[in-house]
């Protein structure tokens, strides 16, 4: 089987040697890729990078209409329906769902170097999670409640703030270790995103970022550990000082960070503690018209989703201007955007719909998530796997010497054929061939052949006098009968 967009898709078929007729088939898709979901029909699409198109899906069983959100373990994905705690288990390599767990609403499945972790920010509660089962693993950690958003760095390492207390504690082992002293005044709105590997909290309140330093934080420069960066005020605060959107990672030391309600963004350079600020267009639009989203940095472009007009807002930094904005959906308000930077592409994704797009150095690529056939859609299933071939059966010796296995054979010109049989049953010229070689002889050339046993004894009588012989006494010089393959059966 080979599923559009096959430059990632491997797929391989054994046929057990016995010839029972299975066909285990194990199906890779590999990097250079991403899953996004698509809450209509509770599905979730993988799309190619490189061919620039969705080639597989899976569904989720009772997840039409919920919004979900995905996240990779080692070899599997994870599916989280968040308002409910329910989890999802995805195998890739069978494109189906492998396993459930049932958690509390507002969970959130975080994972790397083969470590997994469930966090329940309401509760305190960070509790191990196997990555095979999402089965549970040690002792969960309650810590002081609530908690922020938590990230976890490339080495397993999970960075939890705790936002009672106004620190931060890193989890390595299934051990809870304060990060640094206070970074914010309790009761503060504290999150962690990762800057270019680094852990950075990101305080809503004040409206600043710290640096964390100490041992385990991944890529930390000396001069900054510690460092803090203030954003300046902006000339109209929003009236209940909403919590920042701030992507959970950048791949380089620029933080992109949105005030939803003053609709403005900030480019935070925790690498020289610098801020650039800038209006999003639209700044004068009526309340109630819809707020943009959580910004990505990638490329020297940040770009903000606006649902409310079905496009995102593309902001080249280095020229200081807006560029025109991506279109993804109507703008009839019924669109959820979002964006996300997977293995350097930007990956636009309206969740309540169809459509998607691909950023990257080819430029802007329109995707859709549901093309025809694609393997995994609820209304229709996977494209099946070919047909595992029959068995073969013996071949009965007919009286003029050649072989034929559910009726008389016709004598065809021999093909063309590197397999040397290592016994036959045919006189000169003839040979046992599948169907495939059977049709390749029609376009090749007779060679000379030398039998590898001698002629029948007994002379075969003219072809046009004798009738078919369908269980002919064996003959003491015939030789075993021999498989498709030019093998001999046992």
């Amino acid at each position: 089987m080979l599923l559009p967009g096959a430059a990632v898709v491997t797929v391989t078929a054994l046929i057990g040697a016995t010839g029972q007729g299975t066909a285990p088939v194990r199906l890779d898709l590999v990097d250079n890729g991403t899953w996004l979901t698509d809450s209509a029909t509770g599905t979730l699409i993988h799309l190619s990078g490189p061919a620039g198109r969705a080639n597989a899906a899976v569904t989720v069983p009772g997840m039409a209409g919920r919004d979900l959100t995905v996240t990779s373990t080692t070899h599997k994905i994870v599916a989280v329906d968040p308002s409910a705690g329910q989890v999802f288990l995805v195998d890739p390599a069978r494109l189906a769902a492998v396993g459930s767990a049932a958690l509390r609403p507002g969970v959130a499945i975080t994972s790397a170097s083969g470590i997994t972790y469930a966090v329940e920010a309401g509760a305190g509660r960070v509790q191990p999670l196997s990555a095979d089962d999402l089965s549970p693993i040690g002792t969960a950690l309650d810590l002081p409640a609530p908690l922020g958003a938590a990230a976890q760095s490339d080495d397993g390492t999970l960075w939890v703030p705790l936002r009672s207390t106004g620190t931060v504690v890193a989890v390595r082992d299934g051990v809870a270790t304060p990060a640094a002293g206070p970074v914010a005044p309790p009761g503060n709105a504290i999150d962690v995103v990762l800057a270019g590997g680094r852990p950075v909290v990101v305080d809503s309140t004040a409206r600043s970022l710290t640096t964390l330093g100490g041992p385990g934080a991944p890529g930390e420069s000396g001069a900054r550990a510690g460092a803090r960066t203030v954003l300046p005020l902006s000339e109209t605060p929003a009236p209940a000082g909403p919590e920042l959107l701030v992507a959970p990672r950048t791949e380089r030391g620029v933080v992109p960070l949105l005030d939803p309600v003053a609709r403005r963004l900030y480019l935070a350079d925790v690498d020289h503690g610098t801020v650039a600020a800038t209006d999003l267009p639209g700044r004068d639009q009526e309340p109630g018209q819809g707020r943009p989203g959580v910004p990505v940095v990638q490329a020297g472009h940040a770009y903000v989703p606006e649902s409310a007009l079905g496009v995102v807002l593309d902001y080249d930094l280095a020229h200081g201007t807006f560029g025109a904005p991506v279109a993804v959906a109507a703008a009839d308000g019924h669109a959820r955007i979002t964006v996300t930077v997977d293995d350097g592409q930007v990956w636009i994704n309206d969740t309540a719909g169809p459509n998607a797009v691909l950023i990257n150095d080819r430029g802007r690529t329109p995707i859709s998530k549901q093309p025809p056939d694609l393997p995994g859609l609820p209304t229709g299933s996977a494209q099946p796997l070919p047909a595992a071939p029959p068995l073969p059966r013996p071949q009965q010796p007919r009286p003029d010497g050649t072989a034929h296995g559910q009726g008389a054979a016709r004598p065809t010109p021999a093909a063309t054929t590197t397999r040397t049989p290592t016994a036959a049953t045919s006189s000169p010229g003839t040979g046992t061939r599948t169907g495939t070689e059977a049709e390749h002889d029609q376009t090749t050339s007779e060679p000379t052949r030398t039998p590898t046993t001698p002629p029948p004894r007994t002379p075969s009588p003219p072809p046009v006098t004798t009738h078919p012989v369908t269980t002919p006494p064996p003959s003491p010089t015939t030789g075993p009968s021999a498989s498709p393959d030019g093998l001999p059966i046992e």
